[in-house]
């Protein structure tokens, strides 16, 4: 009989997801079941019965990572891997195991399974208020080091977020405005809004998404960013002012 634990990646950007399959891989305690796209495909996986441990992102689109774990009514150990700290105490109502910051190192990842490892055989672990403290750790954790995966060019970029100044959907296409560069993508903007943090970035109108840190100017009717007027949606203006009084 194994005593391997199996366990199920689930992310649906591919080069996040690529990462933790290669460090799974490496692990002699690990045996990888499945590498999952979204949340729906990881479910059917949960529901056999058989995994015993998942580590799953967050934000996805149709059903995220937490809303999957609270529609299970006995879901295996959870580790939450994200590039958002916002989520650190709903992970701690969820009873998670772990909550990994994005970008993940194989060290960091060989300390979360030696906890699940111990967990698993009835040892005690660390407390779990240590998932709020790995939130506010260095790892992962400034703005800086937070990005978006985008598909562009045939391949999947990444992007640091707090070079985005704004997004820009043209026909069916979105561009990316950074500080030095456009990145385009065919990617729909209303997907890429659910993968941006919302306490930094609104969507103004049907075609604008802009960064709120790099707003140069702004009025009832319009912002100005990186020297460009971009208007501000009649559906969206109440929503967007708001956020820009705040």
């Amino acid at each position: 009989m194994s005593n391997k634990i199996k366990c199920i990646i689930v992310d649906d950007e591919p080069l996040a997801r690529d990462v933790l399959v290669n460090y799974a891989k490496q692990i002699d305690q690990l045996e990888l079941v499945a590498s999952c796209g979204n949340a729906l495909e990881a479910f059917e996986y949960i529901q056999q019965g058989h995994i015993q441990l998942v580590f799953l992102d967050i934000k996805m689109p149709k059903l995220n990572g937490l809303e999957l774990i609270e529609s299970i009514k006995h879901p295996p150990l959870v580790v939450f891997t994200t590039a958002y700290r916002d989520f650190a105490i709903k992970a701690f109502d969820l009873d998670a195991i772990d909550y990994l910051l994005k970008p993940i190192s194989l060290t960091r990842f060989l300390k979360t399974i030696s906890k699940a490892n111990k967990y698993l055989q009835g040892q005690q672990i660390k407390p779990m208020n240590e998932i709020t403290e790995n939130a506010k750790g260095t790892e992962g954790a400034t703005s800086e080091q937070e990005f978006l995966y985008i598909k562009a060019d045939r391949k999947v970029v990444k992007l640091d977020l707090s070079c985005i100044q704004y997004l820009e959907s043209l026909n069916d296409k979105v561009i990316v405005h950074l500080a030095d560069k456009e990145v385009i993508t065919a990617q729909r903007i209303s997907y890429l809004l659910e993968k941006l943090p919302k306490q930094r970035f609104v969507r103004i109108h049907r075609s604008y998404i802009i960064a709120l840190a790099h707003i140069a100017a702004y009025n009832n009717i319009m912002v100005e960013i990186k020297g460009r007027e971009l208007p501000i949606g009649r559906n969206y203006r109440s929503h967007t002012l708001e956020c820009l009084r705040k």
